[in-house]
């Protein structure tokens, strides 16, 4: 593994690799740092790095990979695609909880910075384009009725009901290239402000607010089993898009259609671990699901005053 490295004129054998994830290590090289990875295929590699250098010029803080010496941002070793990152100096997001209000407001001012930046990307064809609705329909739903048909089958058929009410109105939202992975630990933090994001690797078309909602249950997911802390997520969720629409709107749909883009994630996270075999993180996904539809009602109205205050300003 060193020795591929080399292809980016690094010191393979003073330098040291730690894996922090699969297919992703951290790597010390004297006093720089950088992140290796291990990825599927030049094309995709190639799409991403034009997209990083894009959004550089952009002013956004992203760091595209670096050229290794065959002139590409990639090396092949053993067989195998390696992209190499500059490591991003500051504090990951990962530890970002609903009482976060502060760095709340600024994830939201980033997202809005960021979808900006990819609504004018001219070459956005180059990425897949997903509907997240058709996934959880066809996938996602019926693996979770399957998984769980015995113990809450009518709570489901009632969920059920409200996403299928959700079909027409979810075609019709304002769709763009999106980060798809935005969870705050992509984000890396210099004291409440957002400094970097990384893991640009799943970017697709699909609708912009998936972006926002993602990170919300994201954070919610880090303190589900916190009850104090989870009961802030109102006030997380508000910050959030107030961040967002200081930068840029939302529409009324997209305000409204927030909680329903929720309730997909979950059902797409729960159908995941069943499918992993994982049914403990399975089970916590579907509490979630059913605590969000519980707080839909809350959540609608505080929702729509955020959007809508910022079309009363206009």
């Amino acid at each position: 593994m060193h020795a591929v490295l080399a292809k980016w004129g690094l010191p393979s054998d003073q330098a040291e690799l730690h894996q922090i994830a699969p297919r992703v290590w951290r790597v010390e090289a004297g006093s720089k740092v950088y992140l290796l990875k291990h990825r599927s295929d030049h094309s995709s590699v190639w799409a991403e790095f034009k997209l990083l250098n894009y959004l550089s010029e952009q002013g956004l803080p992203v760091f595209p990979p670096l050229l290794s010496d065959e002139e590409a941002p990639w090396a092949r070793w053993e067989g195998r695609i390696y992209v190499l990152y500059p490591y991003i100096a500051g504090v990951s997001g990962e530890e970002v909880c609903p009482t976060d209000l502060a760095r709340a407001r600024s994830l939201g001012r980033f997202l809005a910075r960021l979808h900006s930046a990819l609504a004018q990307y001219p070459y956005a064809e180059e990425f897949p384009d997903k509907n997240v609705f058709q996934e959880v329909a066809t996938w996602a739903w019926p693996t979770v009725r399957r998984g769980f048909r015995n113990e809450l089958a009518g709570r489901l058929e009632d969920i059920a009901k409200k996403l299928s009410q959700f079909a027409t109105l979810y075609e019709s939202l304002p769709r763009q290239l999106i980060h798809r992975d935005a969870h705050p630990a992509n984000v890396v933090f210099e004291g409440d402000e957002v400094v970097g994001m990384v893991d640009f690797d799943m970017v697709r078309t699909g609708v912009r607010i998936f972006d926002v909602c993602y990170c919300a249950t994201a954070v919610l997911s880090g303190s589900f089993t916190q009850g104090p802390a989870r009961e802030h997520w109102d006030l997380f969720v508000q910050e959030l898009l107030r961040g967002y629409v200081e930068v840029q709107p939302l529409t009324r749909s997209e305000g409204y259609a927030f909680m329903y883009v929720t309730f997909l994630i979950q059902a797409l996270f729960a159908a995941y671990f069943l499918d992993m075999g994982q049914d403990a993180l399975a089970e916590q996904n579907v509490a979630m699901l059913k605590w969000l539809c519980d707080r839909q009602t809350v959540m609608e109205p505080l929702i729509d005053r955020v959007i809508k205050s910022k079309e009363d300003v206009q």
